[in-house]
């Protein structure tokens, strides 16, 4: 029997996924609030790639943003990161960065690629841990409210002589009777 069949456990999980599927659902929504607040922003194409950062410049007109040269391959971008991540960054570094799934001009486009922020940025990825562990928790409490096996039949696999001795009358049960054998000595039958 799994651990998680056991009720003292079951309930807990159950309440820890259903709450982290629940704080997924609050960041989804403070994103499309947010999203449709902003009339400013526009949908792009999220992803992530690897980069050689050429210079990191200030952005006089943000307080939360910076400008990040970067080179991939041959092509050079300019992209938009939080202050605290382009102090981090100096020139020739090589990053992961991931791009956000809509711009504006008042957030970061670009993050340094932490699973942190890939969560925080794609909420959605974390129902796919929480869909696999209520499939396991129902799983276990269906295989513990399960009817037992039914109990094993036992088969006799003897020969003719085992059989025979098996099923052959007791010799004790002939003696404990009291009988004794006379010959008859008349001649009669």
């Amino acid at each position: 029997m799994s651990l998680l069949a056991r009720p003292a456990v079951r309930w807990p999980a159950l309440l820890g996924l259903w709450a982290l599927a629940g704080a997924v659902a609050w960041i989804v929504t403070v994103q499309v609030f947010l999203l449709v607040l902003n009339p400013f922003c526009h949908l792009q194409r999220p992803g992530f790639s690897h980069l050689e950062v050429v210079s990191v410049d200030r952005n006089a007109d943000s307080q939360i943003t910076d400008f990040v040269t970067a080179k991939q391959g041959e092509e050079t971008r300019v992209l938009t990161v939080s202050k605290a991540e382009a102090a981090e960054l100096h020139p020739h570094d090589e990053v992961w960065i991931l791009d956000a799934w809509y711009a504006d001009s008042l957030r970061p486009t670009q993050f340094l690629l932490t699973p942190q922020r890939i969560l925080l940025e794609y909420p959605l990825l974390l129902l796919l841990p929480v869909a696999l562990g209520l499939w396991r928790v129902r799983r276990a409490r269906r295989e513990a409210e399960a009817a037992p096996p039914p109990p094993v039949r036992r088969t006799f696999t003897d020969d003719f002589h085992l059989r025979a001795q098996r099923f052959a009358k007791p010799e004790a049960a002939d003696a404990g009777a009291g009988m004794t054998e006379t010959k008859n000595t008349d001649g009669e039958r």
